[in-house]
């Protein structure tokens, strides 16, 4: 560099003739484009990302010499992630960590080529949990003889705050339900630090959905309802208005009938067992036949009974008026032998006739259909098991009476969970919702499980405050029935619940070889607040 290039305002003047090099003013113009396009370093700065709290920014020369860096998902800036994900058609959730969507994003390509397989589900669960910083520890469980598209997922992580617990979980199941092959279902089940209660102040409700197959019963009552200005005795038009049960086209034979009849109706309540419904899931309906000698109107109602929980529920499924033509016409026989039809009784004198009744070609109506469960999308589950129901979903509702001051944070110490006899967890229940002084939290059933837990339900109610707990809980079920959703309430019970020792609530535990569970030393720390987590 000469003397008179390092007097120069802006590099940019060597290129210009000499006259003009002296210029400040031109320098100071030419300084301003330096600045965007080359820059105004000295010396070669290293490869780096720009961002709005660099200083002395390079030149578009140089940001273009590393633009390389931006495609990098472990380089790039946080805000550009999202783009570079559209690159490799990955939609990022905004749960996750910044190192969680790099990883995500320089790994999808590679494993998409594994998507829908054991080993694919494994391998993103794994890198998910590891850019967490909950390990990698991921097992997946499909060898189920009598469920073969169902598999169990378990992972493990290393923390128990509650908050952590509840995100992770909502994030794998979305990884694995988008992961899965369509056709499968699942059971997620997330392993934690062992942690008991030393003494547990709680309650335990136990209810049943349905009794094993064999034993359920079902009702279908048929119910005919006379108009005001009705004048025939209602017993003559409970014979004479006959009622058809069917089921795929065909009479269905009922365990047992019964036949009611008050002051303006008659009904048949048809008794049915778990293998009527089984079998005529998507095809019931009910003909009616007027065998009267007038025109009949009235209304129908279908209802169908159920149990859940041991507790008698129906449901209107069909509900329409009526208008019966008569298919029973009085006949006589001519001198020729031929039957002549009339719609009334006559009274002949002289030499009787011969007279009788015929049936018309019509006896029956059009059929009134309608459904009871909806049928499941994999009815038969092997060969010696067959499902009614798709789903339940069951909701338990604590309301929280006393004390008269309900805290967040008291709230947060009151553990609501569903359980069944069938393995030494809770079931996998959806974060509670809080709201005033009520816990709600739902679980969703699917047919396999509800076979297998039918009868071994239970709801528990655990109070880790140090005060006592008064309320009362609801649980609810809600199903599917003649295509429409309903509710059914199964148990209403009030609860006390006394309080626990604020210093006497965790333990750490630990198994010796025999199995035995040795408890260690007492953390006084609460499980379940929204402060306070277990390191």
């Amino acid at each position: 560099m000469t003397k008179n290039q390092s007097k120069l305002v802006s590099s940019y003047q060597q290129y210009l003739p000499t006259v003009l090099q002296e210029d400040d003013f031109l320098g100071q113009f030419l300084l301003a484009f330096e600045k965007i396009l080359s820059g105004t370093s000295k010396t070669s700065s290293q490869e780096q990302i720009i961002t709005k709290e660099t200083q002395n920014p390079p030149g578009l020369e140089e940001i273009i010499d590393n633009i390389h860096l931006y495609f990098n998902p472990q380089q790039t800036p946080e805000d550009f992630l999202p783009w570079l994900a559209n690159w490799v058609a990955l939609s990022l959730r905004n749960d996750w960590k910044v190192e969680v969507k790099r990883e995500f994003i320089q790994q999808i390509v590679g494993l998409y080529r594994l998507r829908g397989t054991k080993a694919g589900l494994i391998k993103i669960l794994s890198i998910y949990l590891k850019s967490s910083g909950f390990g990698e520890k991921v097992e997946v469980f499909d060898q189920f003889k009598n469920f073969p598209y169902y598999f169990q997922v378990q992972l493990t992580l290393n923390d128990r705050d509650p908050e952590k617990y509840w995100r992770q979980a909502k994030i794998a199941k979305s990884i694995i339900d988008i992961a899965k092959p369509a056709q499968t279902f699942y059971s997620l089940k997330i392993l934690v630090p062992t942690m008991q209660l030393t003494k547990p102040s709680q309650v335990i409700f136990p209810f049943k959905l349905f009794e094993s197959l064999q034993n359920q019963i079902f009702f279908i009552e048929v119910k005919i309802n006379f108009p005001e200005n009705n004048v025939i005795p209602v017993s003559q038009l409970a014979n004479q208005l006959i009622i058809q049960l069917q089921g795929n086209l065909q009479e269905i034979i009922p365990d047992s009938s019964e036949k009611i009849i008050d002051n303006q109706s008659f009904s048949v309540k048809y008794k049915l067992n778990s293998q009527h419904i089984i079998e005529n899931l998507s095809d019931l309906n009910v003909k009616l036949s007027n065998r009267t000698d007038k025109t009949f109107i009235g209304d129908l109602a279908i209802k169908f009974y159920f149990y859940i929980n041991q507790i008698e529920f129906s449901n209107t499924v069909l509900e329409q008026p009526i208008n019966l033509s008569t298919v029973l016409k009085i006949c006589r026989l001519n001198g020729a032998k031929e039957v002549i039809e009339g719609n009334t009784i006559i009274q002949l004198q002289g030499n009787l006739q011969e007279s009788g009744m015929r049936i018309t070609e019509y006896i029956w109506t059009q059929p009134y259909q309608f459904q009871t469960f909806a049928v499941p999308p994999q009815q038969e589950l092997h060969s010696d098991l067959t499902a009614i129901i798709d789903k339940i979903e069951l909701e338990a509702i604590v309301k929280v009476n006393q004390p008269q001051a309900v805290t967040q944070d008291l709230l947060n110490k009151i553990i609501v969970r569903f359980k069944d006899d069938m393995s030494e967890v809770h079931l996998f229940t959806q974060e509670a919702t809080i709201e005033n002084n009520q816990i709600t939290i739902k679980r969703t059933i699917y047919n396999q499980r509800i076979i297998q837990s039918i009868d071994k339900l239970s709801v528990n109610i655990k109070n880790i405050n140090n005060i006592d707990i008064v309320g009362q809980i609801i649980v609810q079920a809600t199903l599917e029935i003649n295509q429409r959703l309903s509710s059914y309430k199964l148990l209403e019970e009030n609860f006390n619940i006394p309080a626990t020792s604020p210093f006497n609530i965790l333990e750490i535990c630990r198994r010796n070889e025999a199995g035995e569970i040795i408890i260690g030393e007492t953390i006084p720390t609460i499980l379940g607040t929204t402060s306070q987590s277990l390191n």
